[in-house]
């Protein structure tokens, strides 16, 4: 019995070492795409102006207003969340998106 839980405790120092390398590697990859969704407007791939990109980040990353900075005048209003891999929408997004399709959007002066 003593060799078999030694034998469970060496399985357990693998677990653990195992769990701490996949939690360092997911932090790792969300730090990049917080670094990444900033500079996503400044690559070439990025299919608007970043001139036209106005910052949020949270809880989404960009107001795009299309056709200002050419144009000086906006053709459209873009809400925009950068994601990567097999990142999927928050909750929250996800209700800012459902509120868009519906037209539940206004403008107010105050």
């Amino acid at each position: 019995m003593l060799d078999e839980l030694k034998e469970q405790q060496s399985k357990l120092k693998v677990v653990r070492s195992n769990m701490t390398k996949r939690a360092q590697l997911t932090t790792k990859s969300v730090n990049i795409g917080f670094i990444l969704e900033r500079l996503a407007p400044s690559l070439k791939s990025f299919r608007f102006s970043h001139n036209d990109c106005r910052s949020l980040f949270d809880p989404i990353d960009y107001v795009i207003f299309e056709g200002l900075s050419k144009n000086k005048t906006v053709n459209k209003i873009i809400f925009t969340d950068i994601k990567s891999g097999a990142a999927s929408l928050k909750s929250r997004q996800k209700e800012i998106k459902s509120l868009v399709q519906n037209k539940k959007v206004e403008f107010r002066t105050y």
